[in-house]
């Protein structure tokens, strides 16, 4: 959408006609740029390449309005390459841009981040063009799909502008300058254009060659359209929890499962679940996620200190997941095969490992990942309740003493310790229970939420059976009743979660 003379586009079609076979037969590539002189030029462009026959190109006399434009067509992607700052309502853009991308496809969108060019925008733009319109950062944009807890994956790509003829004051540098500030910097006063011709070169780093260059990263979004959006719960679903429920629809299972299926060597592919737990996360996966049928076999191997755990879990394997090895330990002193999966997950298991662990369970995870596997962890941020609230339980009955979970930050901060590149997928919502279903209550701030940590030496006693406190307590006491009375809307507990689904390669 908006694809200009076609610079980016035909860098995208080259790199995309190696990977065609054995996934796919053609490539179908529609741009659309209603500007006459650039679509001409990227018609000119376009006929002295050769992609093959396979490849068919077309450049449209098309604008792309949200919410009026409809093609009856679906594309597996869509491309949005600078161009969200131009709409007023960008997320309606993108809202628009995800119904025209077929079920399992991806809306790409590439975007400035606030890094570069926009720091001269933000000082100089209003002066110098009347507004600031076009002022929309990545981060802008992180902020707004963060908001509509839209899941995303988020790449910053390192990238410089060169501005040597900007500096040299040529008349191509002139436009280049123009363009950046959206506007003709021709018409400015000479003392205006000083201004920002200075701040060019403030931000300008000199190379030996003489060239001069901007830092400008730029940020990528990659939305993903679920293969099935689960508006509902399966009616078999009796989990007194939405988590896992909300795992399962908010990100593309079906489609990572098939990505991995294409890399792999074999026919078959191999996943390993760290602290499996009973196998919740399992049984969730089961009712959600519907595999392609050309996957046929997932060998599944479980990993818990708990054997009973791992017995209830193992219970819960539907193809084409197939039993395989079991471990009953911690992660930490388990013996594994190094370079044997292509798919790991741990999903709400990674709060009881001690934060000075994390690094060396993180790098032992990534080792035991294939070239081109993926790993993945789930977990909740320290804004969530599941770790906001045992901190302050610590304060109030322990006066701050006490370890409490490890939250998503912390693992996020290992990774970036051990260099281990990630991407991360936010999914936020809320747990509502009526402040009159004392049971509800009961199991969701006693079990849930806490029984873990109340009981760290003790894994299979119960809250209620501790010595340490009771629900009456906690809700009696003055500061906690003032906590969870933050939670109550209309006599109903919202209690927010915003988990961080983390994905990661081998290292």
């Amino acid at each position: 959408m908006g694809s200009g003379e076609g610079d980016i586009d035909i860098e995208i079609i080259q790199s995309l006609v190696p990977k065609l076979n054995p996934r796919w037969n053609s490539l179908k590539y529609v741009a659309l740029e209603p500007n006459p002189i650039h679509r001409d030029r990227f018609l000119e462009r376009l006929e002295k390449e050769s992609f093959g026959k396979n490849v068919e190109v077309s450049v449209r006399d098309d604008y792309f309005q949200p919410g009026k434009f409809d093609s009856e067509q679906k594309y597996d992607l869509v491309l949005l390459t600078h161009v969200l700052y131009y709409f007023d309502e960008p997320y309606q853009a993108i809202q628009s841009a995800l119904k025209q991308t077929k079920a399992g496809g991806k809306v790409v969108i590439v975007h400035q981040t606030a890094t570069g060019i926009p720091q001269i925008q933000s000082e100089f733009m209003l002066e110098a063009k009347g507004n600031q319109n076009e002022m929309f950062t990545a981060q802008d944009m992180r902020n707004l799909l963060d908001t509509q807890s839209h899941p995303h994956e988020y790449h910053n790509v390192d990238a410089r502008l060169d501005v040597t003829e900007c500096l040299q004051g040529l008349e191509n540098g002139v436009k280049i300058m123009s363009f950046c500030m959206e506007c003709d910097l021709r018409q400015l006063q000479e003392a205006k254009f000083a201004k920002i011709l200075q701040a060019f070169w403030r931000l300008a780093e000199i190379e030996d060659s003489g060239k001069a260059f901007i830092n400008e990263p730029i940020g990528v979004f990659v939305l993903p359209v679920p293969s099935v959006t689960v508006e509902q719960r399966h009616p078999e679903d009796k989990e007194p929890v939405i988590d896992y429920w909300q795992l399962a629809q908010r990100f593309d299972w079906a489609g990572t499962f098939l990505s991995k299926y294409h890399q792999s060597e074999n026919s078959s592919l191999r996943l390993l679940d760290v602290a499996c737990g009973t196998g919740r996360w399992l049984k969730a996966f089961n009712y959600y996620i519907q595999l392609d049928e050309k996957i046929g076999n997932i060998l599944y191997d479980f990993l818990d200190p708990s054997e009973t755990s791992i017995a209830q879990a193992s219970q819960k394997i539907h193809l084409p997941l197939q039993q395989g090895n079991q471990y009953i330990s911690t992660i930490q002193s388990a013996n594994l095969e190094t370079n044997a999966y292509d798919l790991l997950w741990s999903m709400h298991g990674f709060y009881m490992v001690p934060r000075q662990d994390l690094a060396g369970v993180l790098k032992k995870c990534a080792s035991l990942l294939k070239d081109t596997g993926v790993g993945f962890i789930a977990l909740a941020t320290r804004k969530s309740f599941y770790v906001d609230f045992y901190e302050q339980y610590l304060q109030i009955f322990k006066d701050g003493k006490g370890e409490g979970f490890t939250s998503a930050e912390d693992v996020i901060e290992s990774l970036e310790e051990c260099g281990i590149e990630y991407q991360v997928h936010k999914i936020f919502y809320e747990e509502p229970i009526k402040a009159d279903d004392y049971a509800a209550l009961e199991h969701y701030i006693k079990n849930e939420a806490t029984v873990n940590c109340f009981n760290k030496d003790k894994e299979t006693e119960q809250l209620s059976e501790s010595h340490e406190i009771t629900l009456e307590e906690l809700l009696s006491h003055p500061k906690m009743e003032q906590y969870l009375n933050s939670l109550l809307r209309n006599s109903v507990y919202y209690f927010v979660e915003e988990v961080l689904l983390i994905s990661f390669h081998a290292n």
